[in-house]
């Protein structure tokens, strides 16, 4: 169509929203993105400290593959850079306004900050005796990855690009897992039937009375979040209204 925006790679689809709510996001996308690192970082430390090169292998993992679901899940809502570089070559190459540049790299050294402090704060709980996370602290962790697997999830849904959606969830599980003193349960009925398994995966029945609670809590500040990225009077129009505008 003629004067319509070609839609490319870190770019958002709407340039002209809100600064401070593309700005927001990718405050979330980077603190995200510094706690799988931050946290993946922790786990391997923890299991494997004589094992640099494999300590460097599951922070590898982490941080690639959370990074490219956070792009699936946010791109469409601020271009998904999480790194200043990005942002601040786009401006000048002409790309990017100087107050937009200005409040993309404040967010994304906010988020950076947020997401350490959120990482420590997880495995700060640490029985340093025994090398095991406090009951406390594994709580905490399954609030947080359930909230942030919720957000990829409803990030590339209300993104329009529903096919990055099974790549993004599985990408951001497997860093999660990796980058949480929980593991990532992130789901009730998982953890509900965890109580039954055999294994690692098995949770005792106070365990599963803790989790429920703080996975239901965590998707719903997800939602919360996900508003701010993707506001319900900017969603991208559904495939079959657009088929429908045309054939008017």
């Amino acid at each position: 169509m003629a004067g319509q925006r070609a839609k490319t790679c870190f770019q958002e689809d709407d340039p002209e929203s809100g600064v401070l709510r593309r700005a927001t996001v990718e405050f979330i996308g980077t603190a995200l993105l510094m706690l799988a690192a931050t946290g993946a970082g922790l786990t391997s430390h923890r299991l494997f400290q004589n094992s640099l090169g494999l300590g460097l292998f599951v922070n590898a993992i982490a941080t690639a593959g959370s990074l490219v679901a956070l792009i699936f899940a946010f791109g469409s809502a601020s271009g998904g850079h999480f790194n200043p570089l990005i942002t601040l070559l786009q401006w000048l190459s002409g790309e990017r306004k100087l107050n937009c540049t200005v409040a993309y790299v404040a967010g994304q050294f906010g988020g950076a900050i947020a997401g350490v402090l959120m990482a420590n704060g997880l495995f700060q709980a640490t029985d340093t005796a025994n090398d095991l996370v406090t009951p406390w602290a594994l709580v905490l962790s399954e609030a947080v990855a359930s909230g942030s697997l919720m957000v990829i999830v409803f990030g590339c849904s209300r993104s329009g690009r529903k096919d990055t959606g099974p790549i993004a969830v599985g990408l951001w599980l497997a860093a999660a897992i990796l980058a949480t003193p929980s593991a990532s349960y992130a789901n009730p009925a998982i953890t509900f039937a965890a109580f039954l398994a055999e294994g690692p995966i098995s949770l005792s029945a106070l365990a599963v009375s803790l989790y429920v609670p703080a996975e239901i809590l965590g998707a719903l500040v997800a939602l919360a979040i996900v508003a701010v990225a993707y506001p319900t009077s900017v969603l991208p129009p559904r495939a079959d209204d657009l088929m429908r505008a045309t054939n008017v």
